[in-house]
């Protein structure tokens, strides 16, 4: 029996008509207490794209509810349900379940996204989710965050009042978790990870730098709206990371010869990279998802070239920095879930405050 029950002859082509049913269920019928919302963000271009990724990934598709889909598969030994839908809207899946999130989900659903070259999983920024965190501290004077981990990289240009030079790594239980968040900010200079919110409208939710969204109380539609808004933030990265491209071209009498064109997606850094630190920059991406399969600095210069492996999905990019912008080329097919984690690896390794452009 899955977690949510739907009546067989359910029909849902519209994401607000599924919310509605959850919450319907949440006041009516025992639903588990935390369910974990996945959102994603995909280039699939039609609803049997998706399907024919996950049947590619092996998950059985159970039951179909228009656009929502039942899905399941096993991990070690047991089998791992969710319920996926897929929002024409804006193309991107988004996927719930009971499941756990240390084993569960990455053996399963994470481990078909970082694979699949069409679909990443909502990566949020460590400014992204101060500035959730400070939208619905606006919002909601009362509400409380009872939870959250907190960090400040080693290359963090957040101001921070004591020992700049130090990273560092808070976690926190509290009711005041709120005001002595804002403190840590001011003091530490650190920036939010994970929060746990509980609203005055009775919802309460935890989010996480993955972009898992765990509820455990209140009302479905309330998170959804948070959920859209973020969405909405990362979509922008989606698309300008579509914009790239990759295209081979035949010419000569007999179309013997043949020449690639590589349109890059680019990020931006405000304090980039120095001479010095290019050596640093490479050890870094060595020790992530990623292997450098060859390179090319240029000595006394920020100048760098690297063509660079995804470890997960086998896909290529080439990389080139000046300094203060990286642009990223797609080699032979674009994969989305490579550039966000590349993304992600600048932003947390590299510079905070880096952007896409």
């Amino acid at each position: 029996m899955s977690f949510i029950s739907i009546p067989s002859n359910a029909k849902f082509n519209n994401i607000n008509d599924f919310i509605s049913h959850l919450d319907y269920e949440r006041i009516n019928f025992n639903l588990p207490n935390i369910i974990n919302i996945i959102p994603t963000v995909s280039t699939f271009n039609t609803i049997d794209d998706f399907v024919d990724s996950l049947e590619q990934a092996n998950f059985d598709i159970e039951n179909e509810f228009g656009k929502l889909f039942l899905i399941s598969k096993i991990s070690q030994n047991d089998k791992i349900s969710y319920y996926a839908f897929f929002n024409e809207t804006n193309h991107s899946p988004i996927f719930l379940t009971d499941a756990k999130k240390t084993e569960d989900i990455p053996n399963t659903l994470f481990n078909y996204i970082n694979r699949n070259r069409g679909i990443s999983n909502l990566w949020i920024p460590p400014q992204v989710m101060k500035q959730i965190k400070d939208d619905l501290s606006e919002e909601y004077e009362q509400m409380l965050i009872t939870k959250f981990s907190a960090i400040r990289g080693i290359n963090s240009e957040v101001p921070s009042k004591l020992r700049p030079s130090c990273d560092r790594n808070f976690q926190y239980h509290g009711n005041d978790g709120k005001e002595t968040l804002t403190e840590l900010e001011i003091w530490y200079g650190v920036l939010p990870k994970i929060l746990e919110f509980r609203l005055p409208t009775g919802v309460a939710f935890k989010i996480d730098d993955k972009g898992i969204f765990t509820h455990r109380d209140g009302r479905f539609e309330d998170i959804f709206k948070i959920i859209n808004d973020v969405v909405g933030l990362l979509l922008n990265l989606r698309d300008v990371i579509v914009k790239s491209d990759y295209q081979t071209y035949h010419f000569g009498k007999q179309n013997q010869f043949v020449r690639s064109l590589q349109k890059p997606w680019s990020i931006h850094m405000t304090y980039g990279l120095a001479n010095d630190e290019i050596p640093k920059f490479r050890d870094l991406v060595q020790e992530t998802d990623f292997t450098v399969l060859n390179d090319i600095a240029l000595s006394g210069s920020v100048f760098y070239n690297a063509r660079l492996v995804d470890d997960y999905s086998g896909s290529l990019f080439d990389i080139t920095t000046t300094g203060k912008k990286i642009d990223v080329f797609p080699v032979k097919q674009r994969d989305i879930s490579s550039s966000m984690r590349f993304y992600q690896f600048v932003v947390s390794q590299i510079d905070n405050t880096a952007q896409v452009g």
